[in-house]
């Protein structure tokens, strides 16, 4: 199916990847050149989202893909996104036994492997020519992009993008936002459970009955999760982002907003910091910090409650496609 308007066409279809038929998106500008600066594979964050960027399962729509993929295709470069494994993203096991064996975080990069080809397919079927080949990864989703980035795909790829990406593990992220919404009165022991089930996780053990009753949102949900999410948690949380930073051998470009309270600005910081002692890693790194923008890239109303944040409605912020697009024109004339 083809949508086109006036400045893009969008191209929707699946791709079968392991047992599954995920929805995917190719977005071109609607006129352009022989040749297009780039091709950027949009590698989507963690919950379950659609090819849009949309959570319909958790009723939050901050179509944070779809926008930035709109955004990007109007400043002339191709843009390939897909959606996420679960419930309301519109990725369907048709094969269940197979399904199975990538719902894992090592599934995250088989699908992103996937992807990757099935853009280059996309393009070369539309006679689509690209001076350069990006991977972009959006909170979790940079992670995976640099999984890829660092894998024997590394030669085919470019240049990285790490929008919101994450310095440290999953659980620790997840115990940095407890510590940042618990009152200060029930921080200690808020804390101390939730690192006592994170430890439970770690080791591979059952969280103990105790541990899954009692104050404190976050030991609570790790706690009544099903053994394969934790074993999905377990997995993610073992990936360290830095030190994936530091093997990349491509230029690198980090969009940070100052109003993330998802992945706070220190972890881009982190990211830069681990970054630029790569060799040639001063020239091969550039930070972007939007102090006004959230997590989705949006520019959120002070006092917005932190559930509205995460889906609040309207495109993604400009600058975030201008940052990515001047890097690779700049970086890459």
């Amino acid at each position: 199916m083809t949508e086109t308007h006036e400045s893009r066409s969008e191209h929707l279809g699946t791709i079968d990847v392991r047992g599954w038929r995920i929805p995917v998106a190719l977005t071109l500008p609607s006129s352009h050149d022989p040749t297009l600066p780039s091709a950027i594979l949009l590698i989507p964050g963690s919950l379950f989202s659609d090819v849009n960027g949309d959570y319909p399962s958790w009723q939050a729509f901050p179509h944070v893909y779809a926008h930035l993929a709109r955004q990007l295709s109007e400043r002339g470069h191709a843009v390939f996104r897909f959606a996420k494994l679960g419930p309301g993203t519109g990725s369907v096991a048709i094969d269940e036994a197979e399904a199975a064996t990538v719902r894992t975080w090592a599934g995250r990069l088989v699908i992103a492997d996937a992807a990757f080809d099935a853009m280059r397919r996309e393009l070369g079927a539309r006679g689509v020519v690209v001076e350069r080949t990006i991977v972009a990864g959006h909170s979790e989703g940079s992670v995976v992009a640099s999984q890829l980035a660092t894998s024997n795909r590394a030669s085919e790829i470019d240049g990285v993008v790490l929008l919101a990406g994450p310095s440290v593990g999953l659980l620790d992220i997840m115990r940095e936002q407890t510590r940042a919404m618990t009152p200060p009165d029930e921080l200690d022991a808020t804390i101390a459970r939730l690192d006592a089930v994170i430890a439970c996780i770690r080791r591979g053990e059952a969280v103990p009955p105790a541990l899954a009753t009692g104050p404190g949102m976050g030991a609570t949900a790790l706690a009544q999760m099903p053994d394969e999410a934790r074993r999905y948690m377990r997995e993610t949380d073992a990936t360290d982002p830095l030190e994936l930073a530091r093997a990349l051998v491509q230029p690198v470009l980090i969009v940070q907003g100052g109003r993330d309270d998802s992945v706070p600005e220190h972890h881009g910081e982190a990211l830069r910091d681990a970054l630029r002692h790569r060799h040639d890693g001063e020239r091969d790194t550039r930070y972007v910090y939007l102090p006004e923008v959230s997590h989705m890239f949006k520019l959120v109303p002070s006092g917005t409650p932190r559930e509205q944040a995460f889906g609040y409605p309207g495109p993604t912020d400009a600058r975030v496609a201008d940052a990515v697009d001047h890097w690779i024109r700049s970086k890459f004339p």
